[in-house]
This record gives C-alpha cells, structure tokens and sequence, in this order.
C-alpha cells in the first residue's frame, strides 16, 4: 500500500464526543449516515488471532449486493480505533485494506478523520479501475456520509435519510470529481499519505464541556 495512495477525510462534528463514538462505532446507527453500507452486524464467530467478525455488505443495484468481513483491531473508547477489511467476493474491487477511526475533541464539538487504504483485486486491470474510478468514488463516498454524519449531529435528523439517495450523492459526486470545493465548515476528503489535514479546530485545553 503507497503512502501516498491513503483516503484521507475529516470534518468537525458538532457534538460530544461520546455520541459521535456511539453513531460510529454501532453498526445499527453507523449504517444510518454512511452511504458505503447497506447492512453491519457483529458476527458470534471470531478470526484466528481472536478478533469479532462483522459482516458487511453494500447494495449496487438491481437486488445485488457485495459482502465482506471487517474486524475492529484496536479499541481506545473516545479516541481512536483501527479496522481491518476483506472481501473475497467476485464484485468487490477490495482485496484488502486497514484504517483508522480518530476522535479528538475540540471547542466546536468533536474533530473526526478517518484514514484509510487498501490493496486491490484483478492484478492490473484491478488497479487501473481504482486509480481511474473507483478510489475517488470511495473518497468521495466517505466525504458525503461524513457530511451526513455532521448535520445528523447538528441537529437536522431528516438529513440521515434524505442523503441516503444515490439520486442526491451521484450529482454530488460528478461536481466535487471535477473539481467543486466543499462549503466553509463542511467535510473534506483527499488522496494523500494520511500526514496531511485542512482543518484546523480549536482544541480544549483539558476541560471537558458541561453535559
């Protein structure tokens, strides 16, 4: 995986930071406002080195839908949790990929960026795909449902199913593909090597708001 190949997108969520780790890390209310899935549960089954399963999965269309296994490796409850995921199903372009979830609080709320990367299937061909299409699809993707996740977060819950739409993220995705910025205080997303951010939230000293 090049270091330079990571998705990289971040966004300040306005709210505690314990409720932005509850809609991220339960699959029930993870799967509300990120575009990527259709379907998440914690399977009873473990891997090999001891590690819950999950079963995912992402409808594309006419009754089809590409199934995957993903696992939480590391678990820091309110700051960080990196996960690894795999498909071995014929539709997926994923091979295999690992990433980070990262929480830090700040005055506006709750800093949130994810990191990710990922090998590819089909050899070649595979990697021309993602590099042409696919990647900046994925980018992309994570981008919109971290904005889903901000505004849900906000206090507007109408906008988790309303950008649930493939009818609403496609117009979205081909203007932000050629170029388009995203809105001052919206999520951002790049190509990078993970190192990078644009964002620049107001950290706390410490002190903890008032719940």
């Amino acid at each position: 995986m090049k270091n330079s190949n990571k998705i990289v997108v971040e966004a300040i969520i306005p709210c505690e930071v314990e409720t932005l780790w509850e809609r991220s890390q339960e699959p029930d209310l993870h799967i509300l406002w990120d575009i990527r899935f259709s379907h998440i549960i914690y399977l009873d089954e473990l891997d090999e080195k001891g590690f819950q399963l999950m079963d995912y999965r992402t409808k594309i269309g006419f009754g089809t839908e590409i199934k995957g296994i993903g696992r939480y490796l590391q678990n820091t409850p309110l700051k960080h949790s990196t996960f690894e995921f795999e498909s071995d199903d014929w539709k997926s372009i994923i091979k295999i990929g690992r990433g980070i979830w990262q929480y830090k609080p700040c005055a506006e709320g709750t800093y949130f960026r994810t990191v990710y990367d990922y090998e590819t299937n089909y050899g070649f061909f595979g990697k021309i795909i993602d590099r042409i299409l696919f990647r900046p699809m994925m980018q992309l993707a994570t981008e919109w449902s971290f904005e889903t996740l901000r505004r849900w977060c906000n206090g507007d819950e109408t906008e988790v199913e309303k950008r649930r739409s493939y009818f609403k993220y496609i117009p979205f995705l081909i203007k932000r593909y050629f170029g388009f910025a995203p809105k001052k205080g919206e999520a951002e997303s790049w190509i990078g090597s993970g190192q990078e951010t644009n964002l620049t939230p107001n950290y706390q000293t410490g002190l903890r708001r008032a719940t």
